[in-house]
This record gives C-alpha cells, structure tokens and sequence, in this order.
C-alpha cells in the first residue's frame, strides 16, 4: 500500500490554506492603513497644538486686542514684533500670521474662532482671549474626524 495524499486531500488542504492566507493578508493590509490614519491624525494633531501654542505665547505678551464681526481673525499689537493678525483662511484650511501659513500641509482647519473677554480700553481688566480650533488630518480618508481644541489666555498686559 502506498502512503500519500491523495488529490482530493491536497486540494482541500491548499485550498484551506490559501483561505487562511487570503484572511490573515486582508486582516494585515487593514491594520497597515489604519495605522497610517492614525499617523495622519497624530501629525495633524502635533501641528494644530503647536500653532496654538505659538499663538498663546505670542497673545500672552500682546495689547489692545481686536477680532473681526465673525470672530475669525484677531489682531493686536505684540511686544517682539508690533503689529500682528492671525487669520483663518476658510479657501485653505489654513492659520495664518501676518499673512503667512502658520499650520502645514498635512493640517485641514476646519473652523477658527477667537473670543474676547476684557479688551475694553481702560477697563482695568488684561484681556483674555479664548481660541477655538477644530482641526483634521489633510487626508480625504479621515477628513470627517475633527479635533476640537480650545485654550484661554490672559494678556499679562493691562490695556
């Protein structure tokens, strides 16, 4: 008597094997763009915060603070370098400073909003500016995911 397989048996056993294959390839190439979104995201992320944070440091040595009607740009004079205007501009998706790009390429900002509290020349307040940034990967895969960020600052000068 021979001992083998059979074609029946080679058959069921490469087509289980090419299934099994066929799953694990598809559960992998899966996890692969998921995790290239989440990159997207992070990156997005990381650049939103850091033009936040550029923006705060720069309103926390700034005076006498103007918005817009619509509250989109704020402009003030800045203690290091006079006049400065952060602006959304909603045909880029994009923060500017003084008319230059301040988020990347890889950042959608899908709204902008500075809120004034105490800019009232001679109301012995420091104005406290609130910014609120909804941010989300440039990326036509995760464009709906949007990152609300929002942080208030006190200017340390009296106007």
């Amino acid at each position: 008597m021979n001992k083998g397989f059979t074609i029946v048996e080679l058959l069921v056993a490469t087509t289980l094997f090419v299934i099994v294959v066929g799953i694990a390839s598809g559960v992998f190439v899966q996890s692969l763009r998921m995790q290239q979104l989440s990159v997207a995201l992070m990156a997005a992320n990381d650049n939103a915060s850091l033009a936040l944070e550029q923006m705060a440091k720069e309103i926390y040595i700034g005076s006498q603070f103007t918005a817009n009607l619509d509250k989109t740009e704020l402009s003030f004079i800045s203690q290091r370098e006079g006049n400065v205007t952060y602006k959304f501009n909603k045909d880029d998706g994009i923060i500017e400073r003084n008319g230059v790009a301040l988020t990347s390429r890889n950042v959608k900002v899908k709204y902008l909003f500075f809120d004034l509290i105490g800019s009232d020349l001679n109301d012995g307040q420091s104005t406290r500016v609130t910014i609120r940034l909804g941010v989300s990967a440039n990326n036509k895969r995760v464009e709906d995911i949007i990152t609300n960020l929002q942080t208030t600052v006190s200017s340390r000068q009296l106007d």
